[in-house]
């Protein structure tokens, strides 16, 4: 019986360090092509994603020049960009998925740190924060 137990025991503790050993954090990823940390552990609409968006998007995307350039598409509020993150079409054409256009149009895909702050967002419910 003592044997059992101290085998049982052994076994839940290697058990535990395993899990602990195995679990990362996943808010700060380290790119290795650039080594730096990409921190999306608070992940805002009114500051990380427009902060993204108008560096990338805007110049196509926001109301004055969605019409021309943008296909009239606007993703300069945060009701029309919550309609293209909720039907997956946002994450597809930023991570140039096959069948979707590939945003930003005639330009480098975006880093993989700032498709990390977009998916957080919407993972996170696309709050309007």
């Amino acid at each position: 019986m003592k044997k059992t137990t101290r085998l049982l025991l052994l076994m839940a503790a290697m058990a535990t360090i395993c899990w602990a050993a195995c679990t990362y954090k996943k808010e700060a990823t380290a790119y290795p092509a650039t080594g730096i940390a990409c921190d999306t552990s608070n992940i805002r609409y009114s500051v990380e994603v427009t902060g993204v968006l108008s560096t990338n998007c805007y110049p196509c995307h926001a109301s004055a020049v969605a019409a021309g350039s943008g296909g009239g598409n606007k993703l300069d509020s945060y009701t029309n960009l919550k309609a293209y993150a909720s039907s997956g079409l946002l994450l597809n054409v930023i991570m140039h998925t096959p069948g979707y256009d590939q945003m930003p149009k005639n330009a480098s895909k975006l880093s993989d740190c700032d498709i990390a702050k977009i998916r957080t967002w919407i993972r996170n419910g696309m709050l309007n924060n």
